[in-house]
């Protein structure tokens, strides 16, 4: 796992589409006895909680929520390229919450550098798109990928892109 040893019994959710249900999906399948999901669209977020058996709610709930929380899932567009920003109010950062992001692109989110500048133990999104590359790769092809080679070579990419995208001097 990409944060070991951190608490997984009291977990937020924020957001209830596609990656936020499979997040909640795998939180549930590594333990998370607590978990609520918030979303804006607050029929989503209860739709979410009732097909994993968790509390749900909308972001006025977040510091209730969070007060109690070993950590936070973010699984909504905010931070993409596309939709820069914060998901939350950087206030409700804890130090004793780690922080997971689902966006990889940007790899090093708003909400990871508000997280990190907080204390908070993070982890990017880079894992969660190699390894929906991984089962993809699989159910395709019906061979079982490397998946420490795909995130090794991941990581080669983001770095290069990253170097492309350097001031030159």
């Amino acid at each position: 796992t990409g944060l070991p040893g951190v608490g997984l019994g009291r977990v937020v959710l924020l957001g209830a589409g596609g990656a936020g249900s499979a997040a909640a999906h795998a939180l549930r399948g590594l333990g998370t006895t607590d978990l609520a999901v918030v979303d804006t669209d607050a029929a989503a977020a209860a739709r979410l909680a009732r097909k994993v058996d968790a509390e749900h709610g909308t972001p006025a709930d977040l510091p209730r929520l969070l007060a109690y929380a070993d950590g936070l899932v973010h699984a909504t567009p905010t931070g993409m390229a596309a939709h820069p920003g914060l998901p939350l109010p950087e206030a409700l950062l804890d130090p004793r919450l780690w922080v997971a992001e689902i966006v990889y692109r940007p790899l090093d989110t708003a909400l990871l550098r508000a997280a990190r500048s907080r204390g908070c133990h993070t982890l990017d999104g880079g894992r969660m798109a190699v390894y929906q590359a991984v089962d993809a790769f699989a159910l395709f092809t019906g061979v079982a990928p490397d998946a420490d080679r795909m995130i090794r070579h991941f990581a080669e990419l983001v770095g290069a892109e990253e170097d492309d995208r350097a001031p030159s001097r």
